[in-house]
């Protein structure tokens, strides 16, 4: 399987990519699906629960930092900050050394809230990857890094 062709002779994708690109849908409408759950149910998606949690965890972060944390785009966090400020979860407060720093801290409320929400991925995942070995979730997390490296990289999505 070393030299995998992208293409078969008549110009058709590979059975192979089809086939990750199908098993690449259902993982990613299962999550969808989740954070719409979650939405309805607890009034945050996915999105929103990972940036508050980032914000939790690493403290006071400036907007900027928190977009390369959660690999998301600038307008994308920007909005969900904009959300989460609006229901009091997180605040943005200026730093006193540099009055034109805003950093993204969380509130009480976004305290406690963190510790009634459910976990931001479906149990159902948690409850199956916990059936694995220690070295078969190293190569899950492994073998969806790579492919997330394979299509993060901005200059070759032009396509």
């Amino acid at each position: 399987m070393n030299e995998t062709p992208r293409q078969n002779g008549t110009g058709m994708v590979e059975p192979l990519f089809i086939h990750l690109t199908k098993r690449l849908r259902v993982i990613a409408r299962a999550f969808n699906k989740y954070s719409k759950y979650l939405q309805e149910h607890h009034r945050i998606t996915i999105p929103q629960v990972i940036c508050l949690r980032e914000v939790h965890e690493h403290g006071p972060l400036t907007l900027g930092a928190l977009t390369r944390i959660v690999s998301l785009n600038n307008s994308t966090v920007s909005g969900i900050v904009d959300r989460l400020e609006k229901q009091e979860l997180l605040q943005r407060v200026r730093t006193s050394s540099d009055r034109r720093q805003i950093h993204l801290q969380m509130t009480d409320k976004g305290l406690h809230f963190l510790t009634t929400i459910p976990t931001p991925v479906p149990e159902r995942f948690i409850e199956g990857m916990s059936r694995f070995s220690d070295s078969e979730i190293d190569r899950i997390v492994w073998a969806v890094d790579q492919l997330a490296e394979l299509l993060g990289d901005e200059e070759h999505q032009q396509q």
